[in-house]
């Protein structure tokens, strides 16, 4: 299963690339967009761990 910490790696590579230079303005966008949507994904994976913990705690 992917994690937090996976979807982050994925998005700090997603930007980098996206900074090449070499890249189309489109390529550049969509390569940030892609680096975005990781970034929110992991922010979501932490609040589901994070509820979980506390879940458990009052269960």
């Amino acid at each position: 299963m992917i994690t937090a910490a996976g979807c982050q790696e994925l998005a700090n590579q997603y930007k980098a690339l996206s900074q090449a230079s070499s890249n189309s303005v489109e390529r550049a966008f969509l390569l940030k967009n892609i680096a975005r949507s990781f970034t929110g994904l992991a922010t979501q994976l932490d609040r589901l761990a994070a509820l979980t913990r506390d879940e458990a705690k009052g269960k």
